[in-house]
């Protein structure tokens, strides 16, 4: 289930058509709620102060709820009681700095439905136990983000 605040009828559709595709890419069940925040620079400025300690804007930022390591499937009963709702299970949050999405759409020479679904699959992997901390992580979770995005026609 996502949860959706401040988007366009176009962004929801983007950002649920994303989360279904990185969902069945590893073969995942949706047994999760995800939070969807889009935002203006100034909130997620603030955002990444209070949260990072980073007083810049950015273009997403990731809260996850769980600590997943990347392994799928995961099953809802990996997960307490006290951590569901109607039988799902708190991802995180992402939050998207439209503005953001906006410039990058420019400067990169692709569609802002591109970038928003590229922002919305690279903050999802994030949720799901990814990073791109160590090169090499870094080369699985941009593969991983260049096959979903393609799979999804972006």
């Amino acid at each position: 289930m996502i949860r959706i605040y401040k988007a366009t009828s176009e962004e929801k559709k983007i950002i649920r058509n994303v989360a279904s595709f990185t969902f069945h890419h590893f073969g995942q069940r949706d047994i999760f709620i995800t939070e969807v925040n889009i935002v203006t620079p100034k909130e997620i400025k603030e955002i990444n102060k209070t949260e990072r300690g980073v007083d810049s804007i950015t273009d997403v930022l990731s809260f996850p709820a769980q600590n997943l390591k990347g392994e799928f499937p995961i099953k809802s009963s990996s997960f307490d009681i006290g951590e569901k709702e109607n039988g799902k299970v708190l991802l995180g949050t992402i939050c998207i700095c439209r503005k953001k999405a906006e410039e990058q759409a420019l400067e990169y020479g692709h569609s802002l439905e591109r970038e928003i679904g590229f922002l919305m699959v690279h903050g999802l992997l994030h949720l799901l136990g990814f990073d791109h901390i160590e090169s090499s992580d870094e080369k699985i979770m941009r593969e991983h983000q260049t096959q979903i995005l393609k799979d999804a026609n972006l």
